[in-house]
């Protein structure tokens, strides 16, 4: 089969869960779509107290959102950018691990798959995500290539710096790692490696040393990127055991075939070694001085980056049947998985949106999360797309962090302008007051919690 049938083929099939359930479940995807209503209520004058901020990145996905908004609507403006997110990512990761590898469809198509709807999809980072789709498509274009190859594929890094900078600065890193070992001896090369774990080094000291920076356990346990696959609860494991096995196993053929000199000698296991350092070596979240809410979630970026040079590591591997098969009900076992947890939280966005529906109109409301799951999440964020056309998300995080382009002024009347009553409305520890009544509440009631209702808030209520 050509290739470029096999891409088409692909791209169908990847765009499935995007179209299975009533609503893409991906928690801050609800936030975006939110926001880029609010945008559009902004630039039409109906909102005072918010305005819409200049800024260079993190701004990509925002913008297609708020251009699709008005033209097809908040459901389909969603799924078409989501689907094009997950296009751009999906198959400038198999591209790229085509040209580094080699082509192997049957590993490389199944395993991006998964990763493309893996937790940084369902976190809802979608601006990280498309630029780290692009990304993927300038490695793919200009490795092992010229320089004016380089320039050209290049241009696609200005794309990818407007919806978020780190993916870019890691590309660039990439590209200037591997052009540095393609032009010096295999020798050398274990050389560059500890120049390349050196730097990492001195890039953390740097970063603790100008920001305030926070480090976790946890990150020991995201390395290698299987965890990825992990999304709402144990049963998880499943895949995240299966595909741990399934890399195991041709990682060993690759060593067997090649030899473990040869093997740490080439430039993407250098890379995969660099990529775990960092995921263990890297603060887990930096507070920068211009943000009032920290960057947040970085050792699970950078073990994305991590899984796909995995894929580019073991692609090359021994096949066997056997191989095919683990890799088939790996996958299987995501997705299935993947289906059934996203109809739940569709049934209980339902029940949100039937509370919220039965509130007046341009009200303020607010809603707390049941833990730090991401199903909680989800359903936390679900909160502020039940809102758009109809209510206002007091506590929504976007305008107070600085990070994104609508920004609040104080006493709006719209949404919390400081971050720190954001948080504890979060946290449950957040005090009404004067300025935010009328406030409603939406939480979970009835047996089990399965229900949702309302109720507005008074003066000094926790």
């Amino acid at each position: 089969m050509p290739d470029w049938i096999a891409f088409l083929c692909f791209s169908a099939l990847l765009l499935v869960p995007c179209f299975w359930q009533k609503r893409i479940q991906s928690a801050d995807l609800s936030s975006h779509i939110y926001n880029a209503w609010l945008a559009n209520q902004v630039h039409n004058g109906k909102l005072r107290g918010l305005w819409i901020s200049s800024q260079s990145t993190n701004v990509l996905f925002d913008l297609m959102l708020e251009w699709l908004l008005v033209r097809v609507g908040a459901d389909w403006a969603q799924r078409l950018a989501v689907s094009f997110c997950v296009l751009v990512f999906g198959c400038g990761a198999v591209f790229f691990v085509f040209r580094v590898s080699g082509r192997n469809w049957w590993f490389a198509g199944p395993t991006v798959a998964m990763l493309a709807y893996g937790f940084i999809f369902h976190m809802g980072f979608f601006n990280f995500y498309l630029s780290l789709g692009l990304c993927l498509w300038y490695l793919a274009l200009s490795w092992n290539r010229g320089w004016r190859t380089h320039l050209l594929a290049a241009l696609l890094l200005i794309p990818a710096w407007g919806a978020h900078p780190f993916p870019v600065v890691w590309a660039l890193a990439i590209s200037a790692y591997a052009t540095v070992a393609r032009r010096i001896t295999t020798e050398r090369r274990s050389w560059l490696l500890l120049v390349g774990l050196a730097t990492l080094v001195v890039v953390r000291l740097v970063l603790y040393r100008q920001y305030v920076c926070r480090w976790y356990t946890t990150q020991l346990g995201q390395i290698v990127g299987t965890n990825q696959v992990v999304l709402f609860g144990y049963r998880y494991l499943v895949p995240f055991g299966g595909l741990l096995l399934l890399w195991t196993v041709l990682l060993r053929g690759r060593i067997k075939g090649a030899g473990v000199k040869c093997l740490i000698s080439e430039s993407p296991f250098q890379l995969l070694l660099l990529q775990a350092a960092a995921v263990v070596v890297m603060p887990g979240v930096i507070l920068f001085p211009s943000f009032a809410m920290p960057f947040s979630y970085i050792p699970e970026r950078i073990s994305l980056f991590a899984a796909l040079i995995m894929c580019a590591v073991v692609a090359p591997g021994l096949t066997s049947r056997r191989l095919r098969t683990l890799q088939v009900c790996v996958t299987t076992a995501f997705f299935g998985l993947l289906y059934f947890d996203n109809l739940n939280l569709n049934r209980a966005e339902d029940r949100l949106d039937s509370a919220v529906s039965s509130l007046p109109a341009r009200v303020r409301v607010i809603t707390r999360p049941g833990s730090s799951s991401l199903r909680s999440l989800c359903l936390y964020h679900d909160l502020d797309r039940a809102c758009v056309g109809h209510c206002y998300s007091y506590a929504n995080y976007e305008p107070s962090s600085g990070q994104f382009r609508i920004r609040a002024s104080p006493d709006n009347g719209i949404v919390l302008d400081k971050s720190a009553d954001a948080e504890a409305v979060a946290d449950g520890h957040y005090v009404v007051q004067s300025r935010d009544l009328p406030l409603y509440l939406i939480y979970q009631c009835g047996r089990d919690h399965a229900g949702v209702c309302s109720r507005p808030l008074q003066l000094g209520t926790p």
